[in-house]
């Protein structure tokens, strides 16, 4: 039987990813998750700055099922950036966490 935790465990869909290189592009992002997770998440939301026209170095993404959040956080914690793109010269290494509000309404 679960319980409470665990249902609420259950419920969370949508990631925060932290540590982003401020030069990635909504784009370049999407290429690298899409790698493995295409058709498994129906949100995902850069924040740009628009006076640097940079990224302000976070994103969120919803997933379709909580099932899919152990791959994603297996996949992208802790990893280095510039191993992963080419020509990014960054030292960052990413960290996910829940969102603090889940869904996309």
């Amino acid at each position: 039987m679960a319980d409470e935790d665990d249902e609420e465990v259950l419920s969370l869909t949508t990631l925060m990813i932290k540590n982003i290189p401020v030069k990635f592009l909504q784009g370049d992002m999407l290429k690298l998750i899409d790698k493995n997770f295409m058709g498994k998440y129906d949100y995902f939301y850069l924040p740009m700055d628009l006076k640097t026209q940079c990224s302000v170095g976070f994103a969120f993404i919803n997933m379709l099922h909580p099932l899919y959040i152990l791959d994603f956080y297996l996949e992208f914690q802790q990893i280095h950036w510039s191993d992963h793109v080419p020509l990014c010269n960054s030292t960052k290494y990413g960290e996910i966490v829940y969102a603090n509000v889940q869904g996309i309404e």
